[in-house]
């Protein structure tokens, strides 16, 4: 378990942040791995955001700002991420960072979640609800998954592909995923700043930082019993009000994945994007994600 320390930043920013893009105040949670960064901010009721591969809180940027004054955003850092520690000889098991989202959300006393999850981001937070649900108010999925890659052709194919040596080294010689995935899995509409891609890039920028996202890249191959236990508990996630938030120019997760939620989720709000790649959160402006019920005070509006 994570120690329930709360340690505001005392070091300097590291060179490479843009405070003026990610104006939030650090703070730091301890864990048996290495400190967790997070930001907490804004009042009211807690909207709990987790990311995924290769991103950081950083990625949540617009929809903080945007939510802030109405409610209270808590975005992590998972470790071996963003601003938080990156431990060389820690095993980065996906079982043991949903541990770290947990310990933080129970930790600081948040109830009545609003829990917002994104790809990797989708086991490591739901993971919580399913043992919680009482305390999760409101789910919003953003092209995420929660099942194994077993059974499914296209998803065994993929997960080999990033679990493969081939794989490895492209991450370890070039930081390939932030590289290049981030940019690839958008739409290509998307604007995509020189300078917000490098917000990405810099927090891997040195070969041993990376382990940890190698880590979690090659769990969708190697940890599919996980993964499998959580799917099959999925009922408990029913009966939360949902949202689903989904771009259909994602090569990683198609349409084929969003009915899969559909089927958990019979009467969530659904809004499926035509314009919109893999990170609804980095391409949407802030502005657009007043219209989502679980963000607004209107009641949540039928499914398109």
């Amino acid at each position: 378990m994570a120690e329930a320390i709360r340690e505001l930043d005392v070091r300097r920013d590291p060179d490479w942040l843009d405070r003026e893009e990610y104006p939030f105040v650090s703070n730091y949670w301890r864990t048996p791995g290495g400190r967790m960064h997070y930001i907490d901010e804004g009042e009211g009721e807690p909207v709990v955001m987790v990311h995924g591969v290769p991103s950081w809180s950083f990625g949540y940027r617009k929809l903080i700002r945007r939510l802030a004054p109405r409610f209270r955003c808590v975005a992590m850092d998972h470790l071996g991420f963003g601003l938080s520690d990156k431990p060389p000889h820690w095993e980065y098991r996906p079982e043991a960072l949903a541990a770290n989202v947990a310990a933080l959300v129970d930790g600081l006393g948040l109830e009545r979640v609003t829990l917002v999850v994104h790809d990797w981001g989708g086991p490591l937070g739901l993971a919580y609800a399913i043992e919680r649900p009482e305390r999760v108010a409101r789910l919003v999925l953003l092209n995420t998954w929660m099942w194994s890659s077993a059974g499914d052709a296209r998803h065994e194919l993929a997960a080999r592909g990033l679990a493969s040596p081939v794989y490895g080294l492209l991450e370890d010689r070039f930081n390939f995923t932030a590289r290049a995935f981030i940019p690839q899995l958008m739409d290509e509409r998307a604007r995509l700043t020189h300078e917000a891609h490098l917000q990405y890039l810099w927090p891997l920028r040195e070969r041993d930082d990376r382990r940890g996202c190698w880590s979690l890249i090659r769990s969708m191959m190697h940890s599919g019993e996980w993964l499998n236990e959580l799917w099959a508990r999925r009922e408990r996630l029913a009966g939360i009000p949902a949202t689903i938030v989904w771009g259909l120019r994602d090569r990683a997760f198609t349409r084929a994945d969003l009915e899969r939620w559909r089927g958990v989720f019979s009467d969530a709000e659904v809004h499926a994007l035509r314009r919109v790649g893999h990170f609804p959160q980095e391409e949407l402006e802030g502005a657009w994600w007043d219209r989502l019920g679980a963000f607004s005070s209107r009641a949540r509006g039928a499914a398109v």
